[in-house]
């Protein structure tokens, strides 16, 4: 059995897609560069574990379950100007998770308290924090639904 059949077999079983899909590319780079073994692995290793870090990123992006995707950048603070923007930009940060604490939105209808919410919670993803989108009246019946508290499904 030939080395890349072996080492592609390898690859897939280690589930390291981007190696597989690289090695080949970077030997030779490396090859006509005099590049050193170490720093091949390295830089095979590094594109590896980047690609995982933005799939994990998009995943828990996905398993928040937002409705829509928003950021910061996209708010207009100027539509609601007694909203502090600095503290808004500085909760982005995600102190506020490491600090264990709380955040409240409390406004009128058409403020943007979702879209802050989304916003943060969109930060705190790409921090690789697990996020759970859930609206005021989803998060109260999941609290007063015992069957949903235990995974039971009510179909």
């Amino acid at each position: 059995m030939s080395v890349d059949i072996r080492l592609g077999m390898l690859l897939r079983q280690l589930k390291m897609p981007t190696v597989l899909a690289n090695y080949q590319k970077l030997a030779a780079e490396a090859s006509s560069s005099g590049q050193g073994y170490a720093e091949y692995l390295l830089a095979l290793l590094d594109m590896e574990y980047n690609r995982r870090e933005v799939n994990g990123r998009k995943r828990k992006i996905s398993e928040a379950h937002f409705p829509v995707k928003h950021t910061l950048d996209e708010f207009d603070f100027s539509a609601v100007p007694s909203l502090n923007q600095t503290k808004v930009l500085q909760l982005a940060g995600g102190e506020y998770i490491k600090g264990h604490e709380n955040i409240a939105l409390i406004g009128s209808i058409g403020t943007g308290k979702t879209h802050i919410a989304i916003s943060l919670g969109m930060s705190a993803c790409q921090l690789g924090y697990k996020v759970r989108f859930y609206t005021a009246a989803g998060f109260f019946w999941r609290l007063l639904n015992p069957m949903v508290l235990a995974g039971w499904s009510h179909t």
